[in-house]
């Protein structure tokens, strides 16, 4: 066996990395002192700030695209997409140029295209009002595929300044490599991430609540020239370098290891494609499907980069026998909340499924860290972790939605781990007792937590009280490692030890085990929906139409949008946040006709949900909703609808498919005034609200639509997350409305009118009180929101 001296220079520790010499990242020390200090100071510096500025760009034009496509967390997670797809792009074009191109002509020609980069956002900035703050020619039409309108945004708004800050990670380590005496670069990497997380964590902290949108996409700008200053420092260094080019495989050139064959490449790109999945999954999951929390996303992402800083800044942090154990606990209890999901409180699901992916996320680029090859192979390396983070974006983005009901990836990408644990288990050098001894713990977990699901399965099975819970099969869980414990004793006193490991029974057990777990919890999934009479996902999320008890209900996640009676005599009658005890009821059922023309309404709605509404119209009366979710219209309109209220509603019953306000600004500019009696804005319950339907500018376009002055705008801000009131209330004051609220148990409506006397209509006047608010009116606009403002905490403890 070689010796570091022997292999690389003295001092520097290897690390085994699948049976393979790899470069441990702790193992080397940057020591320099003087002008070599100030040197590594500007790569460091340069380094840090570009993925800074890479995830402060995303997060500001991820708020600029959320309000315009619905608000939905597909919205953020196809930026998301996009952003690998760029950095894909950008990992490979520095791994071109650092295998094409002379190290001294990589500088100029990288440096070049900042420039013009550089250039492009002063010239869009020119044009528009902000470089990154496009005009309204680039928002959705109306039943447009919002995936490739997102992506078209994206790329004329932030494409190539992102696809250049995504090649500093790999381009300046491999220039630091040569130019610092061979110095080990991964810890750069480390360095990276870490800026990434100082720039997410501190965007809606320090960012969002202190600046506009346009001066937020400024500063950013002034920034982003201050780092092509800082590269091109840099690269007036690399000039200047007295290193050389030397083939990959001189002694001198790279550390131990001949160049990492495909197989290599591919466990790097499965790895990477597996934590990707995990947290988009993670992202859907938390808020579409638990609790569609303002900013929740950013945990995950939080988590997903912590792990990278751990992994790659040194070989302590990730430790086999810790991780490994950890997956498979965090693995059955993310499984056991998923189908909990309702009977557990929503803190605890939130710290489940975050567990799990800590605990995924770990794993995956913990043993990304330890196979990682020698520096001169790096570009490499650091191209097949961002293709594998690609495919898992197209995985999630566009394939699970298309090939899957619900959010079936999320536990998808909780076995796919256990699987690649396997893969690594096999590439790796087998001897090590203490990996054996942590299959022997994933035997003993999968027991503990199979059998309960075997029992929720077979009725035959359910009548052993110890097969009930958890509680009760972790004492044969217990027993299980007991018995594999006694005969790894047994086996190494009667046999050598590489008998023993020769024939490792424990991980192809415990991968068998795996397999029946992951068919016995989708079987389990598959028949907890016997009552569930439809269920479509798409791009706004998923939608499910259940039975239950005498009324027909629409489901996304665990919000309510909507119940209709199946009683045919009763199916008409206003339920839920609708009802006619409830402000928008009440005012509907005694607006006073004779102010209308001709004594018909017209009604405007954002939000169809399942047409309660409708049960209000007249015969002669308009009803417009406006829904930007084809799906559910198909729900209240199609040939075989589960939902009657519009079909039986007496009114004129329009629906206009689209963003509502984008399609109420479409008609005002031409000319289509809608003359609304009452405007409702209902597009709240769901927690993931539409900004831009709360600010200033959506407020004039509905008062535009409106009739006169006898006209009301309600608005229905029941949520379980926000206080919305102060924004209400503040967008009241801003057009000098009157305003009363008008609550009832679980539904909380704000009505909105210039002439009092409207507010004060017969039986509303007995139930409409002042508006109570926990903090002052808060304004928003195009140009500034602050969801964390109006974020009620004490709701995740519920």
């Amino acid at each position: 066996m070689r010796t570091p001296t022997e292999t690389g220079r003295p001092g520097e520790s290897l690390g085994s990395g699948y049976g393979s010499p790899a470069l441990a990242v702790s193992s080397v020390k940057i020591v320099t002192d003087g002008r070599a200090g100030a040197v590594v100071g500007v790569y460091v510096a340069t380094v840090f700030l570009s993925a800074f500025l890479l995830f402060q760009v995303q997060l500001i034009v991820g708020k600029v695209v959320l309000p315009a496509f619905g608000g939905t967390p597909a919205v953020w997670n196809t930026c998301m997409l996009c952003f690998q797809v760029l950095l894909l792009l950008g990992y490979g074009y520095a791994h071109v140029l650092s295998r094409r191109v002379p190290l001294k002509r990589q500088a100029w020609v990288h440096l070049a295209l900042l420039t013009a980069s550089a250039v492009l956002l002063l010239v869009l900035g020119m044009r528009w009002t902000s470089p990154l703050t496009p005009g309204m020619q680039w928002k959705p039409l109306p039943g447009g595929n919002p995936v490739l309108s997102i992506l078209r945004l994206l790329g004329v708004t932030v494409a190539l300044p992102f696809f250049l800050l995504s090649t500093t990670g790999p381009l300046l380590q491999n220039w630091f490599h040569h130019s610092q005496n061979r110095a080990n670069p991964y810890r750069l990497y480390a360095l990276s991430n870490a800026g990434s997380l100082v720039g997410l964590v501190g965007y809606p902290f320090f960012v969002e609540w202190a600046l506009t949108l346009k001066h937020q996409a400024w500063l950013w700008t002034a920034a982003y020239v201050l780092f092509v200053a800082a590269c091109g420092a840099v690269a007036w260094r690399q000039r200047e370098s007295s290193a050389v080019d030397l083939p990959a495989d001189h002694p001198s050139a790279a550390f131990p290891g001949a160049a990492p064959r495909w197989p290599r490449h591919l466990l790097w790109a499965a790895l990477s494609a597996c934590s990707a999945t995990m947290l988009l999954a993670t992202t859907n999951l938390l808020c579409q499907n638990v609790a569609v929390i303002p900013l929740l996303w950013v945990v995950p992402l939080g988590i997903y980069l912590l792990s990278f800083i751990l992994t790659f800044d040194s070989d302590r942090w990730y430790r086999r026998g810790i991780y490994w154990p950890l997956y498979f606990l965090a693995t059955g209890g993310a499984l056991k909340a998923l189908l909990m999901t309702g009977q557990i409180s929503i803190s605890w699901q939130v710290g489940l499924f975050c567990l799990a992916l800590f605990a995924v996320c770990m794993v995956c680029h913990g043993e990304l860290a330890r196979s990682k090859p020698a520096a001169s192979h790096l570009t490499g390396f650091y191209l097949m972790v961002a293709l594998g983070g690609a495919l898992g974006g197209v995985f999630v983005v566009l394939v699970a939605p298309s090939v899957f009901r619900g959010f079936q990836e999320f536990p998808l990408a909780l076995f796919a781990c256990g699987f690649l644990l396997f893969l690594v288990y096999a590439f790796d050098n087998r001897t090590a007792g203490s990996e054996q001894r942590v299959w022997g713990f994933a035997l003993a977990v999968l027991v503990m937590f199979l059998l309960p699901q075997l029992s929720g399965i077979w009725p035959q099975l359910s009548s052993v009280a110890l097969l009930h819970d958890e509680y009760h099969t972790a004492w044969l869980g217990l027993a299980v490692l007991g018995l594999d414990s006694a005969a790894r004793i047994r086996n190494q006193r009667g046999h050598s030890t590489s008998a023993v490991v020769a024939h490792p029974w424990q991980p192809v057990a415990a991968l068998a085990m795996f397999g029946l777990l992951a068919i016995v919890a989708y079987s389990d999934a598959t028949l907890g929906g016997w009552y569930t009479l439809y269920k479509e996902r798409n791009f706004f999320g998923v939608n499910s139409v259940e039975d239950d008890l005498g009324v027909i209900q629409l489901r996304n996640g665990n919000i309510t949008h909507g119940l209709q009676l199946k009683d045919p005599t009763k199916r008409d009658t206003p339920t839920l946040y609708y009802g006619r005890s409830t402000g928008i009821g009440l005012l509907l059922s005694n607006f006073p006709r004779g102010s209308s023309e001709a004594g018909h309404m017209r009604v405007g709605v954002i939000g169809l949900g399942v047409g309660t509404l409708a049960a209000y119209g007249h015969a002669g009366d308009t009803m417009r909703f406006y829904e930007i979710d084809p799906a559910v219209i198909e729900l209240s309109t199609g040939k075989h609808p589960y939902f009657y209220f519009l079909h039986d509603s007496p009114a004129n019953v329009e629906t206009i498919l689209g963003d509502a306000r984008l399609s109420l600004e479409r008609e005002a500019a031409q000319g289509k005034l809608q003359n609304f009696d009452v405007f409702a804005v209902d597009a709240f319950a769901s927690d993931a609200i539409p900004v831009h339907l709360l600010t200033r500018e959506a407020m004039r376009v509905y008062l535009q639509h409106l009739r006169g002055p006898d006209s009301v705008l309600a608005f229905h801000i029941s949520n379980r997350y926000l206080d919305l009131a102060p924004v209400v209330v503040a967008l009241g004051d801003a057009y000098h409305l009157n305003a009363v609220q008008v609550e009832t148990p679980g539904c909380r409506w704000i009505l909105l009118a210039r002439n009092p006397s409207m507010l004060r209509l017969p039986n509303l006047v007995e139930k409409a009180a002042p508006v109570v608010m926990t903090r002052p009116p808060l304004l928003w606009t195009d140009d500034y929101s602050n969801l964390f403002r109006v974020f009620q905490r004490s709701a995740l403890l519920h």
